[in-house]
């Protein structure tokens, strides 16, 4: 662990986890005070994806430290907790499955921003969750791949979520509105189409764009732990949650999401 000083002057206990993406960070975000927030959010904005270890928060708590990064966003059609409805009660399946690489809804014109995720009640195996940095997955495309990437853009619909009618078309990299870096912005979970290409026309680029998303080097897995409160971009992320775990057993996690703005290309950015 390191104490890596903020552009706040504000020290913090971090630790990063993978070359290029995810950090763990050692504070009580219950009694961040503004500069330590600050610097909480200037290491996110760095790495993505942050850990925040060793957490006893309530719904209380976890709803005001999501707040304090802008308004929240309420899934139409996944109610939250009686007590807390911004607060989505997450119970995964047990047993072995296969899910998708995505970022969060967006098949929606103004699809989240962050998501803030808390273990309730673990497994004793598997259960784990997978990033992929977004940012770095366009970095890594040949200078050709990248100028005929910005030139598109691509529909996201619902229809995995038996809701084909929700759509959305947005750039295919994004750039993001806080740190002004190019991200790409495909996914296998939402993603269907170029924007006035058939779902044929659009499926050997499209399937080349949405592996190479989630290549190894740009992952970091998280192994859960009591207490963890994980926090990721998804403007510049895509999770992956791992379905691996004994069958009986329980994976419960509380998640608060933050609402995000429309994605745009700026290729000035």
């Amino acid at each position: 662990m390191a104490e890596v000083k903020s552009e706040t002057n504000v020290e913090l206990a971090l630790t990063p986890l993978a070359g290029v993406i995810g950090a763990e960070i050692d504070v009580d975000l219950k009694t961040l005070d503004d500069a330590t927030f600050a610097a909480v959010h200037e290491a996110f904005l760095e790495y993505v994806v942050v850990v925040f270890p060793n957490q006893d928060l309530t719904g209380d708590d976890q709803v005001a430290f999501a707040r304090r990064f802008g308004e929240l966003y309420m899934f139409p059609h996944a109610p939250g907790l009686d007590a807390h409805p911004e607060i989505l009660h997450i119970r995964s399946r047990a047993g072995i499955g296969k899910g998708r690489w995505h970022s969060d809804a967006t098949f929606d014109a103004t699809p989240p921003a962050i998501s803030i995720l808390a273990a309730k009640e673990l497994p004793a195996l598997g259960g784990e969750t997978g990033f992929a940095n977004q940012y770095a997955a366009f970095e890594a495309l040949s200078p050709g791949m990248q100028r005929l990437a910005v030139s598109l853009n691509a529909v996201h619909d619902a229809r995995s979520h038996a809701r084909p009618e929700e759509d959305a078309t947005h750039p295919v990299v994004r750039t993001h509105p806080l740190t002004n870096r190019q991200a790409l912005f495909v996914n296998e979970e939402f993603t269907r189409r170029f924007e006035n290409m058939t779902v044929e026309e659009s499926r050997g680029l499209l399937s080349y764009l949405t592996t190479h998303a989630h290549q190894p080097e740009f992952c970091y897995v998280h192994r859960w732990r009591s207490g963890d409160v994980v926090m990721w971009d998804n403007r510049a992320a895509q999770h992956y949650p791992v379905q691996n775990r004994p069958e009986g057993s329980t994976r419960s996690m509380w998640r608060v999401t933050i609402g995000g703005d429309r994605p745009a290309y700026r290729p000035e950015a």
